[in-house]
């Protein structure tokens, strides 16, 4: 263990600063990603003026409108 923590210390390449603030970087902005990707898959209901309240339509990712009759 203690040869491990020698070798870090007196070896100061293995992280050097641009590699630090790029893994930061990666660990910060991952998730954020992963967030606003799953954010803008998610349906939402849409109210249409031109059908009827007969129709349910969804909105995915701001692009797609999917629109099914309620029955009955």
């Amino acid at each position: 263990m203690t040869r491990i923590l020698k070798a870090f210390t007196l070896n100061r390449s293995l992280w050097t600063r641009k590699q630090i603030a790029l893994l930061a970087v990666i660990l910060t902005l991952g998730p954020a990603a992963a967030y606003v990707s799953i954010s803008l898959a998610r349906s939402r209901p849409v109210t249409s003026v031109v059908l009827s309240d007969q129709w349910k339509c969804t909105k995915t990712a701001g692009i797609v409108t999917v629109c099914t009759k309620n029955p009955g």
